[in-house]
């Protein structure tokens, strides 16, 4: 496939479809980096949390945490911000109910944040088949034009406008599969990382609503 040969050809249409599915393939795979290196990062983090605190029983009843990295310490910082609100309340079920909506709502801000980018990989998996298609069948269309005005259907003439046409199709499988594939991956590892994360939530919610009917 001769790329320069369909630009010098001046076939607006494909020319477009190209320059498209390529950026979509290259808008897909910064953002396959860039969510692979942040969620190994959280991942990461959240393991030393578990690790150095989540594991110790009674962990959340604990008043310092130190060196808390990811989204385990957004949610700790919410519970700091807690602290002063918290002695308001005179039942266990009230505390418990605070501290439940606010975690929950850290939760929904964490996830939000872990989703971002799906959509576009989400997008561009759905999408570029039907680019490359679409530029396929105007290829198509376009060869047997000329091939009507020329008169002349043999293989020499037939071959190169088909295959500029199928390799559309081609680039947009190119550009769909590995989005696709990633998409599933980073919603499989955000299910399991907010799973995780709402375990710590509600180990603080229940805990530290204790702690603090005590006091």
């Amino acid at each position: 496939m001769n790329f320069g040969q369909v630009f010098a050809q001046g076939n607006t249409v494909l020319i477009a479809v190209f320059l498209l599915l390529l950026l979509m393939s290259f808008a897909s795979w910064y953002i396959i980096f860039w969510k692979g290196l942040k969620l190994r990062r959280e991942y990461q983090a959240y393991q030393k949390f578990s690790q150095t605190y989540a594991n110790i029983k009674d962990w959340p009843a604990r008043t310092e945490f130190q060196n808390v990295e990811g989204s385990a310490n957004f949610l700790l910082e919410e519970v700091k911000k807690l602290q002063s609100i918290l002695p308001k309340y005179n039942t266990h079920e009230a505390k418990k109910e605070i501290l439940t909506m606010h975690l929950l709502q850290a939760l929904d801000g964490i996830r939000i944040n872990l989703d971002k980018g799906l959509t576009v990989l989400a997008s561009i998996g759905s999408s570029s088949p039907f680019i490359g298609l679409f530029g396929t069948v105007w290829g198509i269309y376009g060869a047997l034009e000329s091939i009507a005005a020329q008169g002349n259907a043999g293989l020499s003439v037939v071959a190169g406008p088909m295959g500029e046409a199928l390799i559309a199709t081609a680039i947009g499988l190119f550009a769909a599969i590995p989005a696709v594939l990633a998409y599933n991956s980073f919603v499989r590892l955000n299910r399991l990382l907010i799973q995780n994360l709402r375990h710590v939530a509600e180990q603080m919610t229940v805990y530290l609503s204790n702690e603090t009917q005590k006091h």
